[in-house]
């Protein structure tokens, strides 16, 4: 699995901020530093003074039985945007649900993005789920997860479901997105098809491209739309 960048992403480098790991363990910050100060869970310092996490001694913590954890009704939540008070605003949708549903929460995963890219907080949740730190997780729709309809939702479904984990999203049908954020995401993929022109598609690529530019001079990046 790669990240944004072609780096290699796995379990054993991915550190987790102390409330992250409380929130998947199920248990308090203070609870979580006396489990590391006992040897149950790993903690590392960064250079930077901080205490993290690593996730696989977290999935490890979750596979030994070392630390109970209702696996039949816990579940995580992914969301993804622009900007973070669309976070904020699909995470309480979804924390809403949960409640409603009955599920305990145990992870909350989200992306500052949006595009065709696979963003490094879905990865994280794909490394989870594969570790059987929860059993479901939570989206607003399938647009949170694909772009521009360019994946079939079965795939979603099929992917989690080889990992054990239950998708279930609240919304099967598209979320209505702003004129600003289809611009923007038409805008990415002209610029991704004009590495496969030739030149005379380079030359009329560009002018879509100016033309789209034009266009999102008229509207404001500041009207976010809302879930």
């Amino acid at each position: 699995m790669k990240d944004l960048h072609g780096y290699q992403i796995r379990s054993e480098n991915v550190l987790l901020k102390p409330k992250e790991a409380a929130r998947l363990l199920g248990v308090t910050a203070r609870c979580l530093r006396k489990w590391a100060q006992s040897g149950k869970v790993v903690t590392v310092r960064t250079p930077g003074g901080h205490y993290r996490y690593p996730l696989e001694s977290i999935l490890k913590a979750l596979q030994n039985g070392r630390i109970q954890d209702d696996s039949e009704h816990s579940a995580a939540l992914y969301a993804r945007a622009l900007r973070y008070k669309q976070v904020q605003e699909q995470l309480n949708v979804l924390r809403q649900a949960a409640l409603e549903i009955g599920y305990r929460v145990v992870y909350e995963e989200y992306d500052l993005q949006r595009g065709h890219q696979m963003g490094l907080g879905l990865q994280r949740l794909l490394l989870l789920a594969r570790g059987n730190a929860f059993r479901t997780v939570l989206i607003t729709s399938y647009s949170r997860l694909g772009w521009l309809g360019a994946v079939d939702p079965r795939f979603f479904h099929l992917v989690f479901a080889l990992l054990g984990v239950h998708l279930i999203p609240l919304s099967p049908f598209e979320e209505s997105v702003g004129p600003a954020e289809l611009l923007d995401d038409f805008h990415l993929l002209h610029q991704i098809l004009s590495e496969y022109l030739g030149a005379m598609g380079r030359q009329a690529n560009r002018k879509i491209l100016w033309a789209l530019e034009r266009i999102r001079k008229g509207y404001s990046l500041e009207e976010d739309w809302v879930v």
